[in-house]
């Protein structure tokens, strides 16, 4: 092994979008710091579709967001579909001054933009990089890095370490901490395919169906989208074996260009920081695609460490972001669990309540609130001038 015993910079582990987002909020504030990612590619497959107005709201500073909205589409409510029309209606006009709507754009692009603005602050990606162990020590984090390739591993100190690396997050095993809550015994199945179907493209939809099966059905937007040719491409989410035969107002009008089954777990750390060790994004806490919360709340939770570190006050982070997320968590798993029907209790709130509900001006808010990420206030930092 290498051992390199020169002072390290920070270290932010995983180079997807949490991780980016917050290498790139620290280096426009003066701090650099190492970022490391396992894949020596970037995913071409997109796990979030939106952005959320909290999300274009604090990336606004980095110029990113007007990237974004250059690229993306709005998408301006949700429409609830039951025994054959619409029986509910989500809008998000007025839910925020600049940015009244979700951004369908494809994670892989938010990657993209946030790598090449962090390029451009003077950052980069380390590709064929893992963390293998980590341990708090005086002063710092040891730890050990891994060349994907093989060969010598890395043992450095650096002086904190940010854990953006996913739900299987090797950071949080390492120090011992519990990710709790729990998973839902199904899998959940999705496809990406050109659609045809007269449903508006600047709605997400969801198709409430008997037995407890539910579909969720929302454009897909990246890169190729202008060059394209044929039918607009959709995801379509559903909780039973092919989603696509499953279709109602829609049907697919060509190849599939992904598909894939995942579990659903809703589930928070019991503490996002340990010692000098904190906890981001799928790291720290992970739910269903309903909502459309993952990638948006990472990246305020990266917006809040980068504040934090500035000011030198690390120690708040866990104090700042546990209850906002835990909370996130919660309000998401109970709509999963409405939408998915797993109980007799909960398919009969869905088929004769549900659509009631929204119609409540309150829990109509509620939902519109948690979906574009306005559901509570971002903290207020003091800043402090940070060494560069």
């Amino acid at each position: 092994m290498d051992a390199i015993k020169t002072p390290q910079r920070p270290l932010i582990v995983g180079g997807g979008p949490v991780g980016l987002a917050a290498a790139l909020f620290l280096a426009q504030r003066g701090i650099r710091t190492r970022l490391i990612e396992t894949l020596d590619e970037p995913v071409k497959q997109s796990k979030a579709l939106a952005v959320n107005p909290r999300t274009l709201e604090i990336l606004e500073p980095t110029g990113v967001t007007r990237q974004m909205l250059d690229l993306g589409k709005p998408i301006r409510g949700a429409q609830f579909h039951q025994d054959g029309h619409v029986a509910a209606t989500i809008d998000f006009t007025g839910v925020h001054p600049e940015y009244p709507f979700l951004l369908a754009l494809s994670q892989a692009t938010t990657e993209r933009l946030l790598a090449r603005a962090l390029e451009s602050a003077g950052g980069a990606i380390e590709r064929g990089r893992k963390l293998a162990h980590c341990r708090n020590v005086p002063g710092g984090v040891e730890v050990v890095i891994d060349r994907t390739s093989g060969g010598d591993s890395e043992i450095t100190s650096v002086p904190w370490l940010l854990a953006a690396d996913g739900a299987h997050s090797t950071a949080r095993q390492e120090m011992g901490i519990d990710f709790v809550g729990s998973s839902m015994e199904y899998p959940w199945y999705l496809a990406d395919a050109p659609l045809e179907t007269g449903l508006p493209q600047d709605f997400g939809h969801v198709f409430i169906l008997d037995e407890g099966e539910f579909l969720f059905l929302i454009r897909v937007i990246d890169e190729d989208e202008r060059t394209r040719p044929g039918l607009p491409l959709w995801r379509v989410i559903g909780n039973r074996p092919r989603p696509l035969s499953r279709l109602l107002e829609a049907r697919q009008g060509g190849e599939v260009v992904w598909q894939s089954d995942f579990r659903i777990a809703h589930r928070v750390a019991e503490t996002l920081g340990r010692g000098n060790v904190f906890l981001a994004g799928d790291a720290a806490h992970v739910h269903s695609p309903l909502g459309a919360r993952g990638m948006n709340l990472g990246v305020e939770d990266a917006f809040v460490f980068a504040e934090l570190a500035v000011a030198k006050r690390l120690d708040d982070y866990d104090g700042m972001r546990h209850t906002v997320d835990g909370n996130v968590v919660r309000r998401v798993r109970l709509l999963t669990r409405i939408a998915a029907g797993e109980t007799a209790t909960t398919r009969f709130a869905r088929a004769h309540l549900f659509a009631r509900l929204i119609g409540i001006a309150p829990f109509r808010g509620q939902m519109t609130a948690t979906a574009s990420g306005l559901d509570h206030k971002l903290p207020t930092v003091p800043l402090t001038r940070a060494a560069a």
